[in-house]
């Protein structure tokens, strides 16, 4: 990402938006992110076959 880019994205106060995120089950939240961005691949292929239905696709 270029200088100008994070600009867009992320700096720009006029188009940023500042979301807080609490954990309320840090354990839980652990397990997800180990299962979605771990590097087993069957563990996050069962998740997303199981909840794909819930995706919404902006296309």
């Amino acid at each position: 990402m270029n200088a100008e880019q994070l600009w867009d994205t992320t700096l720009n106060p006029l188009t940023r938006t500042l979301k807080r995120v609490t954990l309320e089950d840090a354990e839980q939240a652990d397990f997800a992110f180990d299962e979605l961005m771990g590097t087993e691949v069957e563990g996050r292929k069962k998740w997303i076959m199981a909840n794909a239905s819930k995706a919404e696709l902006d296309i």
